[in-house]
């Protein structure tokens, strides 16, 4: 009798970037690539090049593609950050409970109700009904999803589900509370943060669907997933409900697949696209989290992202000239090689022009070129000398001269280099006489990005506090938009870090079948006043992942690390 040989069980990762979209399958057992393809991100319709990314899929190694099944799926995707700097999320009304928080918001419906709650979570003014049906009233025929912001709810979040459950009673758009989203005070970057989440929901929704469609079409019923700004794996029911949190998801799934492809622990990964390069420094498998929150465009929001630095350079970097010599911009227009105007040119068209890179149409880049160097009065073999040199300088300065990177301890730290440009711009690098830091460029340097999303792990965090209740003389234990009174600081220490353990023990396990452990700690904040240590608050962190991450305290930073190893 002839038996089945078994499947071999891979994850299916896709980066939409920018310019590409990136597919591989990872065997996260043998942690290997078995197979990678590639894509032009279709930004009108993204669902079109995830369809082409995975057609493009091509075995490595002979790997045998038919005996392959897909056990997980991972996205990191540019849709949200794309749709916030654009200005194409969804029109949104806002209501806020009680004042108006101090600076711009990203909708114009906005309507104020009556309302306050304290500081400790005690409600010194009560909402009127009456008020906000008229709210709702008013704003309801404006807008496609709606956004609820009161100044303390993260201490107390009555008012904010209140005004929720009122929204309910007329309309199914979305509806989302600022106590939803973030634990931290700052009124206005919560609001800046509820109000883009919600105009947000309606695209990502279509997204979903449009990824769903995909996966069934093809036979795939494997639990999707999204990797988050900070790295983090939410599965797609998940997001369709958060989508702000994949803000910067790309930068943050090239930064796992470098550190996973380069297999170190240390490193600074500098990920070069289309448009952008995004750096960011990864310590003996530790990466710091932004201790304020993701900013995208101008708006600076509460949503955890890793630390990094963006600067404009890619394979698709505006060059142009002036009298004598070329410049080189921050701005992104289509390659000549690849279908773009006859005269514009690229980092990528330099490469094609010179015969290094023979991928595209080597004659329209050669064209620019000449139309370039004669416009500028330089023979073109000057021009392009001058033009590599001026993209090497800006790596020189924005990577191997970053300030974040020249401490003491990150001297020694190589140069991690992905993204599909990045090999012959770093091979560049290597050979200047001023570079002594160490460059990698690992295997499957131009898919690093779908590799970072198919090794990413599920993690749920939640932030609770302890602290004094001075109208009581007892102590108020602060979790997730409640507030719970103790006479006794050890029980409300020990609620808070029960009930913090427990959601975010919840959160984890509803993104889908992985096994999940939960930590949770606690550390006292004193502050010297005089000769004497006065109890200022306890902070408790509790946090839910599967797999390989791990919490590290570090008590001099504010911020989360993640342990990759």
């Amino acid at each position: 009798m002839k038996t089945e040989k078994a499947k071999r069980m891979c994850i299916l990762g896709i980066d939409t970037g920018g310019t590409t979209t990136d597919a591989v399958l990872y065997d996260p057992r043998t942690e290997t690539v078995v197979a990678k393809g590639m894509a032009p991100t279709t930004r009108q319709d993204l669902k079109n090049g995830i369809h082409q990314s995975m057609d493009g899929l091509r075995p490595v190694d002979g790997a045998d593609l038919h005996a392959v099944e897909i056990g997980k799926v991972v996205l990191s995707t540019t849709l949200a950050t794309n749709a916030i700097v654009e200005g194409q999320g969804r029109p949104t009304g806002l209501i806020l409970i009680g004042s108006r928080p101090k600076g711009e918001l990203p909708t114009e419906n906005v309507v104020q109700v009556a309302g306050k709650i304290n500081i400790k979570g005690r409600e010194t003014e009560p909402v009127n009904p009456d008020e906000i049906e008229q709210a709702v009233a008013a704003l309801l025929p404006k807008v496609e999803a709606m956004a609820v912001s009161g100044m303390m709810s993260v201490r107390n979040n009555a008012h904010e589900l209140a005004v929720k459950k009122a929204i309910r009673c007329h309309s199914a758009m979305p509806v989302v509370c600022g106590h939803e989203l973030s634990s931290q005070l700052g009124y206005h970057d919560r609001t800046v943060t509820t109000v883009l989440n919600a105009s947000l929901i309606p695209i990502i929704q279509n997204f979903a669907r449009a990824v769903r469609e995909t996966m069934d079409e093809r036979g795939i019923t494997a639990p999707v997933y999204l990797v988050k700004g900070d790295g983090a794996l939410a599965s797609l029911a998940t997001i369709s409900e958060k989508p702000i949190e994949t803000i910067l998801s790309g930068p943050a799934a090239s930064i796992l697949g470098a550190m996973t492809l380069a297999d170190t622990d240390s490193g600074i990964v500098a990920d070069m696209g289309g448009t952008t390069t995004d750096t960011g420094v990864v310590r003996h498998h530790r990466l710091t989290l932004s201790p304020v929150g993701a900013k995208v465009g101008k708006w600076q929001t509460q949503v955890d992202s890793a630390k990094l630095s963006t600067f404009g350079l890619g394979g698709d970097t505006e060059i142009y000239p002036e009298k004598g010599k070329p410049v080189l911009t921050a701005h992104r227009v289509a390659p000549a090689c690849r279908g773009g105007g006859a005269e514009d040119l690229t980092p990528t068209d330099l490469l094609c022009a010179e015969g290094s890179l023979t991928r595209w149409d080597t004659a329209a880049s050669q064209h620019a070129l000449a139309f370039q160097s004669r416009w500028a009065g330089l023979e073109a073999k000057d021009y392009l000398d001058q033009a590599k040199a001026l993209v090497l300088d800006r790596i020189r300065n924005r990577v191997f001269e970053e300030p974040d990177y020249q401490d003491a301890a990150d001297q020694h730290l190589p140069v991690i280099a992905i993204g599909a440009p990045a090999k012959t711009w770093y091979s560049l690098m290597a050979e200047q006489a001023d570079i002594t830091r160490p460059i990698v460029v690992p295997p499957h340097f131009e898919v690093a990005n779908a590799v970072g999303a198919a090794t990413a792990a599920i993690e749920e965090r939640v932030n609770a506090l302890v602290r004094p209740d001075e109208a009581e003389e007892g102590y108020v234990a602060h979790v997730e938009g409640q507030s719970e009174f103790f006479k006794d600081k050890d029980e409300a220490v020990v609620f808070a870090k029960a009930k913090a353990g427990e959601i975010a023990q919840k959160r984890a396990e509803a993104q889908g079948p992985e096994a999940i452990h939960t930590e949770v700690s606690d550390k006292d904040i004193k502050q010297k006043i005089g000769w004497r240590w006065h109890y200022v608050e306890t902070q408790v962190r509790a946090v839910a992942r599967s797999g390989h991450l791990e919490l590290v305290e570090e008590a001099e930073k504010p911020a989360f690390e993640k342990h990759f190893d």
